[in-house]
């Protein structure tokens, strides 16, 4: 079972640290939402709160996806692939940041894949806290 929840975290630590790192870069890229066909989401965004400042286009969620997203992914991929200490940490930390961004998402639009990716995070938050209570157990 412990082997099952390391591969879980590993593969929804990898998927989302390259979706994260591959959308974020595009909205940086090109704004507008172009280059991924994602236009129409430009005219939602500006509903949010704050759309003046942060919502006028995409970059700031690509930045903001970088940062929440893709790097604490990532960082809690290469921690579990390396068996680096503090590696459950990280992914319950990059859980619970999946759980923020998702939640913020089904807050203000609402979609079907917002809530399997609160899901995801919730079991990775999960997973992480049993493996990391479990590891403690054992070095004691």
């Amino acid at each position: 079972m412990r082997k099952a929840a390391r591969i879980l975290l590993v593969l929804v630590s990898v998927i989302n640290g390259v979706a994260g790192l591959m959308t974020g870069t595009l909205f940086i890229a090109s704004p507008s939402g172009s280059l991924m066909g994602w236009e129409p989401l430009v005219s939602v965004v500006r509903t949010l709160p704050l759309a003046d400042i942060f919502f006028r286009d995409l970059m700031w969620i690509g930045i903001a996806m970088l940062l929440v997203l893709a790097i604490p992914n990532a960082a809690a991929a290469v921690m579990l692939i390396r068996r680096a200490p503090g590696q459950y940490a990280a992914c319950i930390i990059a859980g619970a940041l999946l759980m923020l961004w998702t939640g913020f998402e089904l807050v203000f639009m609402y979609n079907v894949a917002a809530v399997a990716y609160f899901m995801i995070g919730a079991l990775s938050v999960l997973c992480a806290a049993w493996l990391h209570r479990g590891a403690a157990q054992r070095s004691t």
